[in-house]
């Protein structure tokens, strides 16, 4: 009995403390349209949903990303499939991140799918349905040793949102 007890009482401590530690959330999320600045008529597609969720001394990262660049020569879509690394500045509204990830390129001489390495950066200038003022932009990078792509844009239909948010007792 007295075994019991004490069990009982050491599990309800280790939920005490862990219910008085705060959570930490940061990351981005996105989806719309981008393209060049200049022109202002959009010619990717792109999706994000990164986070990083800090509880005491445990980091969990999980995350999404994907674009659909449409070039001369056809159709580039780069997924990530793993986020390795993500760094927030909510008061600055960046974010970078890097995983591992997948180069597809549709062409009129057939189809073409390279693994990488793929690193974002994107920037929250405004808010969704404001119109003044620095769009938000996105820049994307993927290396393969037999294969490497570039795209920056701005967002023309869409918002990137960056936060920070913390959450506890």
């Amino acid at each position: 009995m007295k075994r019991v007890l004490f069990w009982l009482v050491a599990g309800g401590a280790i939920l005490t403390l862990a219910y008085a530690q705060s959570v930490i959330v940061r990351g981005a999320i996105g989806f719309g349209f981008a393209g060049d600045a200049d022109s202002g008529r959009p010619n990717a597609r792109f999706s994000l949903f990164v986070k990083e969720i800090v509880f005491g001394n445990r980091t969990e990262r999980i995350g999404s990303f994907s674009i659909d660049v449409r070039g001369e020569n056809g159709t580039t879509v780069i997924y990530l499939t793993r986020l390795e690394s993500l760094s927030v500045n909510a008061a600055e509204g960046t974010a970078s991140f890097s995983g591992r990830g997948w180069m597809v390129q549709h062409t009129r001489q057939g189809v073409r799918r390279v693994q990488g390495t793929i690193s974002v950066n994107v920037e929250d200038n405004r808010e969704p349905r404001d119109r003044e003022g620095e769009p938000d932009t996105l820049q994307v990078e993927f290396s393969s040793p037999s294969a490497s792509f570039s795209y920056a844009g701005v967002v023309i239909r869409g918002d990137i949102d960056v936060f920070e948010r913390s959450y506890g007792r």
